[in-house]
């Protein structure tokens, strides 16, 4: 088994970044059949199998908006009854949502490359504000 620890830099609130060549890049020199798995070490962000394209990442968040508004009445929000700093973030919406969403894929691999089908890429999922992120890749051949 083999393991390594990624950072991602998040440039905006709702973000979906792709992770495939990162993957690849780890992946590549890998001989014959194995599994390669990803892990976010967060509780605010996803990492999630899914297409792509643009429109769907936007019907995406804004199923996630309605589901889960950022603005609810969230007691985790309530910083001044909690035993936190002054400055802790307001994100107990990030938290709700991520309850939805794997923090790990396992994609098989076959020769240094990704076995995905035609439509499906592998992505961070990021529902919180602006903040670098990291993933560990494991790869079990």
């Amino acid at each position: 088994m083999h393991n390594e620890m990624k950072e991602i830099i998040i440039k905006t609130e709702k973000q979906f970044t792709k992770l495939n060549d990162l993957i690849e890049d780890f992946i590549k020199n890998k001989k014959g059949i194995g599994l390669v798995n990803v892990f976010t070490l967060h509780t605010t962000c996803a990492v999630k199998i899914i297409e792509g394209e643009t429109l769907l990442l936007a019907d995406i968040n804004n199923f996630l908006d309605t589901l889960i508004p950022k603005n609810g009445n969230y007691m985790h929000d309530k910083i001044e009854i909690r035993d936190v700093p002054v400055n802790e973030r307001i994100n107990a919406h990030a938290h709700l949502r991520q309850l939805f969403l794997p923090t790990s894929e396992v994609i098989p691999v076959e020769n240094g490359k990704l076995i995905l089908g035609k439509w499906q890429s592998v992505y961070l999922v990021e529902l919180d504000p602006i903040r670098d992120r990291k993933v560990i890749l494991s790869y079990i051949g």
